[in-house]
């Protein structure tokens, strides 16, 4: 059953339906490398861009998505939003695995329709976003390195997994 937060969460995310998006920013999280050496960022087998965060300037300033434990103790983690700072605060020059990125290829104008989706605890694992023709898809996950080369995605993980009409942003 949700709880008060998670209907919270909900709420705030749904009242963004009407709000203009002027320009997307995030910090990219490089996939998970079986040799934990070295940063891979895209694969074609990975249908998402991974962020740890995803900002979005909106009419009122900027907006964040990012990922927080529900507040059920066998909760996953869920898409929340939140306000942002007005810069995308910068990456530690020794980290190999994030970097920022500036003016994604996402859609800009009104957020026409928000669609949420569920766990049975109320927890957010996807926000839909349609914006002019285009639907944006925010979900919490994460991808893991498998055997075979490619990648694996696990639902209600702590990344924000961003895709533009079901596929990676930068698929054109």
């Amino acid at each position: 059953m949700p709880s008060g937060w998670s209907l919270l969460q909900r709420h705030q995310i749904e009242s963004l339906s009407g709000t203009s998006v002027r320009d997307w920013r995030c910090t990219e999280m490089s996939l998970e490398s079986l040799d934990e050496q070295t940063p891979v960022w895209r694969h074609i087998s990975v249908d998402a861009l991974q962020c740890a965060v995803i900002d979005f300037l909106a009419d009122n300033g900027w907006q964040r998505f990012h990922t927080l434990p529900g507040d059920d103790p066998m909760s996953d983690y869920g898409i929340v939003v939140r306000d942002a700072p007005d810069t995308l605060e910068p990456v530690a020059p020794d980290t190999t695995i994030y970097r920022n990125c500036l003016s994604l290829p996402l859609p800009r104008g009104l957020i026409q329709s928000v669609e949420t989706t569920t766990n049975s605890h109320g927890t957010i694992g996807c926000v839909t976003l349609k914006i002019e023709t285009a639907l944006v898809s925010l979900s919490a996950g994460e991808f893991y390195a498998v055997d075979d080369g490619g990648y694996r995605v696990a639902e209600f993980d702590v990344s924000v997994l961003v895709r533009l009409n079901g596929r990676h942003p930068s698929s054109g």
